[in-house]
């Protein structure tokens, strides 16, 4: 056998073993995504949304730590505090999707002394009755109530705070019943996350942080593995596209998605569409500034790979709020008000505490095309 056919037939066999695996994972995901929709529906904890009225802000993967070099959050915490003053003010409900707490690394105590002061601003929408909080896989301690109640109650106060697997909304226009939100973190079905998590908490906090202490180096999978990540997204996409009517938002890869695509593809569709397009002035400067916003994005993620895989848009069905620890400070989340599905960056582009709107369309668009 030659080298070349060697390389071939190796070549082959890692790529059937890696769709076995992605199929496998698929599975997993779809099957952890039915039982905790099931779960969110028979619970009778299901909310209304009127797209006339309601604000909301959602944001996720804060990854508070302790404020030492294993700590992910510290950079974001100047626009996190910025964008959670302008939302209060502005009337939004806050609504959290896990791994608030980088508890892997870190216990409750050390979180909430480090962060003490971003955890009151949270709990200002609290008192209001304007705050959801959901756990993820590095703050699954939240899942038990006697933990939150020994922990968060002190910090909250106010009404009993309940923190949910997922939260599913009814989306209307005042009588008009439009579709469903379904909101949760996006870890169910990993492996790592779900059956080995007390494995993956153990070695994190006992062997990892020390090395991250000393490297900054983030150990937030899928955040870090481009090929994880594209599983989670696939597998997210492929459950929410076969419901009808739903559009599934959740968190958990730092990577954000709008309507099915990543920013970045997102932000390369419309450099096409401008280039198949007269070549005006006017249409040169956008290029321009969409070229640079797109290396922006790819700068931030050093991690993505020369060209991006995209998410089919045959379905408008899948979001992401990014997160709220990049490297270079910034914190995306997605914004729903006046009718509106925002992707949203703090800072804006000049770095003041400002939202800048980075994709935008009409929720009810959205839901008519699912």
């Amino acid at each position: 056998m030659t080298s070349e056919v060697r390389f071939r037939a190796d070549l082959t066999a890692q790529q059937s073993e890696y769709e076995v695996e992605a199929q496998s994972h698929t599975a997993r995901v779809y099957r952890a995504l039915d039982a905790a929709f099931a779960r969110a529906t028979s619970s009778g904890d299901t909310r209304v949304l009127d797209i006339t009225e309601g604000r909301y802000i959602i944001f996720s993967d804060q990854h508070r730590g302790a404020r030492n070099g294993a700590d992910d959050f510290l950079r974001s915490e100047r626009a996190y505090n910025a964008a959670l003053a302008y939302y209060l003010h502005m009337g939004h409900t806050l609504i959290v999707l896990g791994d608030v707490e980088e508890l892997w690394e870190e216990t409750p105590t050390a979180v909430i002394k480090a962060y003490r002061h971003n955890l009151e601003l949270e709990a200002q929408f609290h008192h209001r009755g304007r705050y959801a909080r959901v756990w993820g896989n590095h703050d699954d301690e939240w899942q038990y109530a006697d933990s939150v109640q020994k922990h968060l109650h002190d910090v909250y106060g106010g009404p009993p705070l309940h923190v949910h697997e997922s939260l599913r909304f009814i989306v209307k226009d005042q009588a008009e019943e439009l579709g469903t939100l379904f909101m949760l973190h996006g870890h169910q079905g990993d492996a790592l996350s779900d059956n080995l998590s007390w494995f993956s908490r153990l070695f994190v906090r006992y062997i990892w942080r020390n090395f991250q202490r000393l490297t900054r180096i983030s150990l937030n999978t899928p955040a870090t593995s481009w090929d994880l990540r594209k599983r989670c997204n696939q597998a997210l996409y492929g459950w929410a596209v076969q419901q009808q009517k739903l559009v599934l938002i959740a968190g958990h890869t730092h990577a954000p998605v709008f309507k099915s695509q990543s920013h970045e593809a997102q932000l390369t569709e419309a450099i096409e569409r401008l280039k198949r397009a007269d070549e005006s002035d006017a249409h040169q400067e956008e290029i321009s500034r969409l070229l640079a916003q797109r290396e922006w994005v790819r700068a931030q993620d050093p991690f993505m790979p020369p060209t991006e895989f995209h998410i089919p848009m045959a379905k408008p069905c899948y979001f992401n709020t990014g997160c709220c620890c990049y490297r270079d400070g910034d914190i995306t989340g997605i914004e729903i008000a006046n009718g509106k599905i925002r992707l949203v960056r703090w800072p804006d582009r000049a770095q003041k505490p400002h939202p800048y709107i980075l994709e935008q369309t009409d929720l009810r668009d959205v839901l008519a095309a699912c």
